[in-house]
């Protein structure tokens, strides 16, 4: 098998797991079941995955680097575009293209192994770290209110898949619903207790 061969079937195999595990639940899914549903013999499966659970962590992982990659500077080392709005965008975005990625995220972290989750939790700190940076510079929150309501969003923002997949909104309106929500709770965030 050549490279591109076994890349291509890594990658189907990843595609299709990813959509069984989200509709099916992961603990609902047997390694045969999973070989079977991606074309290949049950003892071939391990060629590619030690175990679901390492290919369940390998799903998982991607989608905490790409959610990092969304809030980091551009390539030439500004900040430039990364706003609060630029972030919501770029969210939305990725539901867009990957909603099952989020769902997968949400409810298969508690079929990893201590040591996976404590990776994923690194990760997801990471992520989170630098997603308040750029909204405390964007909106001028003080330190401890802005992060604990910035975490909120955060979690507000990663199951919007779940939430707007039901909603006949078109992109536009979802993103000034997002917008909107969000804005006005840093905008309460940031009010002195006195008002």
């Amino acid at each position: 098998m050549s490279t591109v061969e076994a890349y291509r079937g890594y990658d189907t195999i990843r595609t299709q797991a990813l959509e069984l595990f989200v509709n099916k639940g992961f603990g609902q899914v047997s390694m045969r079941e999973l070989a079977r549903h991606v074309g290949l013999a049950p003892g071939s499966l391990y060629n590619y995955f030690p175990s679901k659970q390492a290919l369940l962590f390998d799903l998982i992982e991607e989608f905490y680097e790409e959610l990092y990659l969304l809030v980091q500077p551009s390539r030439q080392g500004s900040v430039q575009g990364r706003s609060l709005s630029s972030l919501i965008v770029a969210h939305l975005r990725l539901h867009r293209r990957r909603p099952q990625f989020f769902r997968l995220a949400i409810h298969g972290f508690v079929y990893l192994d201590e040591v996976q989750q404590q990776q994923i939790v690194h990760k997801r700190k990471l992520y989170e770290s630098a997603f308040i940076d750029v909204v405390l510079n964007d909106t001028f929150l003080a330190k401890d209110t802005g992060s604990m309501a910035v975490h909120a969003i955060i979690q507000f923002l990663n199951c919007l898949p779940d939430w707007l997949d039901d909603r006949q909104l078109g992109d536009e309106a979802r993103l000034l619903l997002v917008e909107q929500l969000v804005t006005g709770a840093l905008r309460q965030c940031s009010r002195q207790p006195s008002e």
